[in-house]
């Protein structure tokens, strides 16, 4: 060993550069394979247990995003619009449920999360 230079046999710097691509090859493959089997359900279970008891306040371009429009609660929290919220929408959906209902200029529209999650993932 010299100047901080470790010297390895001839042939093992291919073989750990082989294993290093087998070890990320397989965890990527196991999380694709998770996903595959169980991502659905897990994305369901998630639209189920989600609570959300809001009115939108405003709707904005988030220059720290790229410009892509966000919408922010009357709770503070603040998210990418992935429907077409109005300010002034109130927002309500109960946990267990998969409808969440916008009330707007006195008529009830009915979001159902399933079908939008659905719709956004089938060809």
């Amino acid at each position: 060993m010299e100047n901080n230079h470790i010297e390895l046999e001839a042939g093992i710097e291919r073989k750990i550069k082989i294993s290093f691509a087998v070890f990320f090859a397989v965890i990527i493959s196991f999380i694709a394979i998770y996903e595959y089997f169980y991502g659905e359900k897990d994305t369901k279970r998630q639209i189920l247990y989600w609570e959300n008891h809001v009115k939108v306040i405003d709707i904005y371009n988030n220059k720290e995003q790229h410009n892509f429009p966000y919408v922010k609660y009357s709770n503070g929290k603040r998210e990418p619009l992935e429907f077409s919220y109005k300010i002034g929408d109130s927002i309500s959906k109960n946990k267990d449920d998969s409808i969440e209902y916008i009330f707007r200029n006195g008529e009830i529209i009915e979001n159902n999360l399933f079908e939008r999650y659905r719709k956004r993932f089938d060809p």
